[in-house]
């Protein structure tokens, strides 16, 4: 299988296609900074993929301020690659979002992925993926390529569930959990079109439900 990951430069991203490599994968990394137009090099990368992950909030680079660049990133040039994916028989993308899009619901609601998220307007990398989400959206409902969304929980923690757990953070996921669930993901047989997936690490006080990653990808909630 070969998986092309969007935004490679993020450390999340580095640990996702060494994980893959072990498994036998082949992954093509693509960062923060690469310009996906609607071009040839666009149609030439994806080329040859059987499928894609784009990690959808991730602030990029620390010197990244302009927010039109941002919210440009994650509509315009995911709109691209992901025409380019479906135009080369891409069959999967699992788009990485994150939990925090609920975060302004009360902690003691039990919130699951048929809720409604929340954006914020004043965040906009968080903003970005939301938008980010609804472009990979479209796709899936034109059943162009099927997406499942991998929202995350936070804060993402270096590591195992061990590490996780010692944060004392409600909503965390650990990188190895969270490794683990897009790998899935990208595989299982189970999901619809169009799936969303809630992730977190099994933590005191557990935030989030994990109804569909339970159901779909066999993972303890």
């Amino acid at each position: 299988m070969k998986i092309l990951i969007r935004d490679g430069d993020w450390w999340l991203g580095e640990q996702l296609a060494a994980s893959l490599g072990d498994d036998g994968h082949v992954t093509t990394m693509v960062p923060y900074s690469a310009e996906l137009g609607h071009y040839e090099a666009t149609d030439e990368l994806v080329a040859g993929h059987d499928a894609v992950v784009i990690l959808g909030y991730n602030n990029g680079p620390s010197d990244e301020s302009d927010p039109s660049k941002i919210i440009d990133r994650s509509t315009r040039q995911h709109y691209n690659l992901l025409h380019a994916a479906s135009e080369a028989g891409v069959q999967r993308c699992v788009y990485v979002s994150s939990l925090q899009l609920f975060d302004d619901y009360e902690e003691n609601l039990t919130v699951t992925e048929k809720w409604r998220s929340l954006p914020p307007t004043d965040d906009v990398p968080l903003l970005a993926c939301h938008l980010g989400e609804i472009v990979a959206k479209e796709f899936a409902r034109d059943r162009l390529i099927q997406v499942a969304t991998v929202r995350l929980g936070f804060p993402i923690i270096q590591g195992d569930r061990a590490a996780a757990e010692a944060s004392s953070e409600t909503a965390a996921v650990s990188a190895d959990d969270a490794i683990a669930a897009i790998k899935e993901a990208l595989t299982s047989d189970s999901l619809a079109q169009w799936q969303d997936i809630h992730i977190q690490s099994r933590v005191a006080n557990q935030r989030y439900l994990m109804h569909a990653a339970q159901d779909l990808l066999g993972i303890e909630g």
